[in-house]
């Protein structure tokens, strides 16, 4: 949502009721702008001559009902939430409004008012995660379109459900891909069988083969092929690359490898649009302490209590996913960036961490150097780092972490060392992936996404980073980034 005014139509015969709706917006956003139409057309203008971020109707109108209002609203704007805020509706209303588009239903009473800022912010912040994530498949659409790499989906059976440009191209030297053609394609053949192998969620598969094009010519093939959920149902999502004229086979691994976490990050963060159910979850949650708490004995209260540790936790996954697709596709414009300011900046948006903790952070002098990268993404990536040392130490012992810098030829590595429990050195490349932990949740909650975005945001910048660790010893985790001259 814009920092700017909240732009909002509001419909209701009652112009007190209009005057305590407005009131109540104008506690959680000061800001207010409202078109308050009376009728069908002041209403049909509105919808065509201003632009809202969210739409109030009561249900029983004067000259319509709020269902009319929610399938015009709807078909002229269909990113628009709207709610329905009244106190005539009914349960088959409320089913009749959903079923139109309708975003949030709140009951106009006195108790009630106070839902209807909740309500707005949740409806706000769900179309604002829907247009990301639409801006996102956009991205990732035109991406894969531009890529010199195969990419199609193929469901369990066999059909190919779609295919970039690039993968159009590769399948035309074996043949028709369409079903039915006379003579079976042989790379979409060879795909098939290997579909057994990919028995669940998340299997993968990789092959190198050799295939006989049409014209005769023996093409090298990459195939990787990979098991994701779509909407519900399980498919498979393919990488294909003709390697047959390429030289360099580290810069194709290092494409293929950015086009599978391209497709990783489509699969789990623009495929389930999974805040939306979760916000209503924590709306339900939030009416029931509010309204029920008194009411429910003491084994409840903790069952409520679980459930919302559960869905912050969920919450927070999420938008660690999300941020993680943003690095993956995001415009990361290069410029001078004080790792000194960076650093004391990280720290005071940990300070409560550190307090609480009591743990004790050395920074050395060597850190008031400039390199160059995103001071965001810098700022996020130390974070992160130190986070982790502030976290993964021995149950009752407080943290001991330093910061130093050391110029190494035109670098700078930056040094975030801890005396914490420490990483076996099998897993040193592990934890940089997404959603890779070695430890519990109850005992270290975290969403397995952290590390990765410390990877992914240190290589946008044409940096690296890593790890020396043994376990019970402590960690040194490092980022190294270009020197500003």
């Amino acid at each position: 949502m814009s920092s700017g005014p909240l732009r909002v139509l509001l419909l209701d015969d009652n112009p007190h009721d209009r005057q305590l709706t407005l009131r109540e917006l104008e506690k959680e956003f000061p800001l207010v702008q409202a078109t308050e139409p009376i009728d069908d057309e002041e209403f049909r203008r509105a919808l065509v001559e201003a632009d809202y971020e969210l739409v109030i109707t009561d249900y029983q109108l004067r000259w319509t009902n709020g269902v009319h209002v929610i399938r015009a609203v709807k078909d002229a704007r269909p990113h628009c939430p709207v709610i329905m805020f009244t106190a005539t509706g009914t349960q088959e209303v409320a089913v009749e409004a959903m079923k139109a588009g309708l975003d949030d239903y709140v009951i106009k009473s006195p108790k009630h008012y106070i839902r209807l800022a909740a309500a707005v912010r949740a409806c706000l912040d769900r179309a604002e995660v829907r247009r990301r994530a639409l801006r996102s498949e956009t991205r990732l659409q035109t991406l894969l379109n531009r890529l010199n790499v195969g990419v199609f989906r193929m469901s369990l059976d066999g059909e190919l459900l779609d295919a970039n440009r690039a993968c159009q191209k590769i399948l035309e030297r074996f043949g028709k891909a369409e079903a039915g053609a006379s003579s079976p394609n042989a790379l979409l053949q060879t795909t098939r069988t290997l579909l057994p192998e990919l028995s669940k969620l998340n299997d993968a598969v990789e092959r190198e083969l050799r295939l006989d094009a049409l014209d005769g010519e023996s093409l090298a093939i990459y195939l990787s092929l990979l098991r994701v959920r779509v909407n519900g149902h399980d498919a498979i999502d393919a990488l294909v690359e003709d390697l047959t004229r390429m030289h360099r086979v580290v810069e194709r691994s290092a494409e293929l490898e950015d086009a599978n976490r391209a497709l990783e990050a489509f699969a789990f963060t623009v495929s389930h649009d999974l805040r939306e159910p979760l916000r209503n979850l924590q709306g339900y949650l939030r009416a029931l302490n509010e309204d029920c708490w008194e009411g429910l004995p003491e084994k409840g209260r903790e069952y409520v209590s679980s459930m919302g540790s559960i869905a912050t936790r969920m919450d927070g996954l999420i938008a660690d996913v999300l941020e993680f697709s943003r690095l993956s596709s995001a415009e990361l414009a290069p410029e001078r960036v004080s790792l000194g300011n960076a650093v004391h900046e990280a720290l005071d948006l940990l300070q409560n961490g550190v307090g609480r903790t009591g743990a004790t952070i050395d920074v050395a002098e060597s850190v008031q150097v400039e390199v160059w990268g995103h001071y965001q993404t810098i700022l996020q990536v130390l974070t992160n780092l130190l986070s982790n040392s502030l976290k993964f130490v021995p149950e009752g012992k407080p943290a001991r972490v330093r910061i130093w810098c050391k110029q190494r030829g035109r670098r700078i590595r930056l040094w975030v060392e801890d005396d914490g429990i420490g990483i076996a050195p099998e897993n040193h490349r592990r934890i940089f992936e997404v959603f890779q932990r070695l430890h519990g949740e109850e005992k270290y909650p975290g969403s397995g996404v952290g590390l990765a975005l410390v990877r992914k945001g240190v290589e946008r910048m044409g940096g690296q980073t890593g790890v020396e660790s043994t376990p019970d010893a402590g960690s040194r985790f490092w980022i190294e980034l270009k020197r500003a001259e």
